[in-house]
C-alpha cells in the first residue's frame, strides 16, 4: 500500500501542474506579441498579427482599438478661401524733369501811336501785320472826320520785321519811326496839307538812325523781295 499510495499522489500532482503550465505559456505568448518594436509607435505588423492570434485573447486593447499605428494619409483637402487684399505700397520717386521745349515763333507786332498838332487835327500811326500806316483826320466840326491812311511799308528801305511804331510833329512835318528786329531804329517823314480836309504826302524813303549797339546789317523789304524772286522754283 505504501508504494501504491506514492504512485497515485504523483499522478495527481502531474494532472494539476499541466493546466497551470499551459496558462503560463499562453500569457508569455501574449506578452511577446505586445512587445514594442524599435521604432516610436511599435511594430504595426506584429500588433495586427497579435489581434488575429487566438493566444492573445487576454491582451489589453490600446486606446484606438488595439494598436497605436496611424492610418494611411488621406486625400489633400480643398483650397482655402483667398485672403484679404494687402495695403497699397508707397508712392514711387518723382521722375526727372523733362527737357524744355523749343521757343515758339513770335507773331507779328501790333502797335499804335498818336498826337494832335492842333485842336482841329489828329494824326495816328499803326503797325499791323508787319505793315506801317500813318493817317490824319479833322476833328472839327463835330463829329470828327474819317482818317486818310497812307501805307508806309511801300516806301523804299522799309525794315522787314519791324516791331513798334511812333509818330510825332517835327517842324510841321509828321515823323514816323519803327524798330527793326536787330534793334536798329528807322524813320521816315510826311508833309502835311492842312486842308480842309487835312492830307498827308508820304514819299520819303526809310533811313536808319545811329544804332544803339553794334548790330548786323538789316535786310530791307526790298532785299527780301529780291531774294524771294531769285529763289529756285520747285518743279511741279
Amino acid at each position: 500500500m505504501k508504494g501504491g499510495t506514492l504512485a497515485s499522489l504523483a499522478l495527481v500532482v502531474a494532472g494539476i501542474a499541466s493546466p497551470a503550465l499551459a496558462t503560463v505559456q499562453s500569457v508569455q505568448a501574449a506578452e511577446t506579441v505586445r512587445t514594442a518594436g524599435p521604432t516610436g509607435g511599435g511594430d504595426c505588423k506584429a500588433k495586427r498579427d497579435a489581434n488575429d492570434d487566438p493566444r492573445a485573447v487576454g491582451a489589453q486593447a490600446g486606446a484606438r482599438g488595439g494598436d497605436d499605428c496611424e492610418g494611411q494619409r488621406g486625400p489633400t483637402g480643398p483650397t482655402g478661401p483667398r485672403g484679404p487684399q494687402g495695403e497699397d505700397g508707397a508712392d514711387g520717386a518723382t521722375g526727372a524733369t523733362g527737357a524744355t521745349g523749343a521757343t515758339g515763333a513770335t507773331g507779328p507786332c501790333t502797335a499804335l501811336a498818336a498826337y494832335k498838332p492842333n485842336a482841329a487835327t489828329e494824326v495816328k500811326a499803326v503797325l499791323l501785320d508787319g505793315q506801317a500806316w500813318v493817317g490824319i483826320r479833322s476833328l472839327t466840326p463835330a463829329p470828327p472826320g474819317d482818317f486818310e491812311w497812307n501805307n508806309l511799308s511801300d516806301n523804299t528801305d522799309f525794315p522787314a520785321g519791324a516791331c513798334g511804331i511812333s509818330v510825332s510833329d517835327q517842324a510841321g512835318l509828321v515823323n514816323v519811326e519803327t524798330v527793326a528786329p536787330n534793334g536798329r531804329i528807322w524813320e521816315t517823314t510826311c508833309t502835311t496839307d492842312p486842308g480842309p480836309p487835312p492830307d498827308l504826302t508820304c514819299d520819303d524813303a526809310w533811313t536808319p538812325v545811329n544804332p544803339l549797339v553794334d548790330s548786323p546789317p538789316l535786310r530791307t523789304r526790298a532785299d527780301e523781295a529780291m531774294a524771294h524772286n531769285h529763289m529756285p522754283k520747285t518743279p511741279k
